[in-house]
């Protein structure tokens, strides 16, 4: 039992002490030469979507990019992520475009993107970063606008419905006092009551919650939130094709933690894999205060 103790103990270390340049050889051998963050709007409205895009262009022809890590974006809401990569004679183009929308207006600062990579031209492990942003996000007057327009025909729909309401009392009651003075009481049987048929039973949105909690619980992967996400867009009666904007347009007089629900779900869904485990125990806060607020 000595001698085997011992032969673990050497084992250990000798992994600990390869640990280091095994990390260096998984990173990719790249010859960068140009990265690059960038918006499509330089003062977007809130609430109104927008593009931040990396873009990364080195001399090697490759089928992917590994290692780029996005700036955390606390103050966005995050609402989807594509990524292209396009090699040919000249190199490879790394392209990965983030849709997300700003909720309140004021100056944004956004960090760099980062690359960790061997440099091509010396073998040298290296990180490289791409430049920072400052966007002014402005007020949406137009939202503003609309909302108060919508304000207005909600006032007006609501008196004509009073007005409704009390034409079918007075007609109601002028029906009462023309039957009562013509005096005919006429009996008839009332017809048995017919029993309802049964209703099979249909899971609640509650126990599905319950069912998708317990699994981001025990399964912390990306593939483990795209299935919550989908479980979740069932419950408001959305389908799987459905951007996030269209969900909140669905849910927009939804209590505010279903909403914060869905948004959460979004991220882990789409994440970069550095925010993913930060993204799922979001996910798994919102899923707890959700199921809370409906028990």
């Amino acid at each position: 039992m000595a001698r085997n103790a011992a032969a673990a103990l050497i084992l250990a270390a000798a992994v600990l002490h390869g640990a280091a340049p095994v990390r260096a050889q998984a990173l990719q051998r790249l010859t960068v030469e140009s990265f690059a963050l960038s918006a499509d709007a330089s003062g977007p409205l809130v609430d109104v979507p927008f593009h931040l895009v990396v873009t990364l262009r080195v001399r090697e022809t490759v089928g992917q990019i590994a290692n780029i890590n996005l700036p955390i974006l606390a103050q966005l809401e995050l609402l989807g992520d594509e990524r292209q990569t396009a090699g040919g004679p000249a190199g490879t183009q790394y392209r990965e475009t983030i849709t997300v929308v700003a909720h309140q207006p004021g100056t944004l600062a956004i960090a760099p993107a980062t690359l960790q990579a061997v440099d091509g031209r010396d073998g040298k492990p290296k990180q490289w970063y791409t430049n920072a942003l400052n966007l002014h996000v402005r007020a949406n007057g137009t939202q503003e606008l609309r909302a108060g327009e919508r304000t207005i025909a909600s006032a007006a729909m609501l008196a004509l419905y009073a007005m409704l309401w009390l034409f079918g009392i007075g007609c109601a009651g002028a029906i009462g006092v023309l039957l009562f003075r013509r005096r005919r009481q006429t009996v008839s049987p009332e017809p048995a009551p017919v029993p309802p048929a049964p209703e099979e039973p249909q899971p609640s949105s509650a126990s599905e919650l319950e069912d998708a909690l317990a699994l981001l619980r025990a399964e912390r992967t990306r593939d483990a939130a795209v299935r919550v996400r989908s479980a979740v867009w069932r419950t408001v009666g959305a389908a799987d094709g459905e951007t996030l904007a269209d969900v909140l347009a669905r849910t927009q007089g939804a209590p505010a933690d279903l909403r914060d629900l869905l948004t959460a779900l979004e991220r882990s869904a789409f994440t970069y894999d550095a925010d993913l485990q930060g993204a799922i125990d979001a996910s798994v806060a919102a899923l707890e205060r959700r199921l809370g607020d409906m028990t």
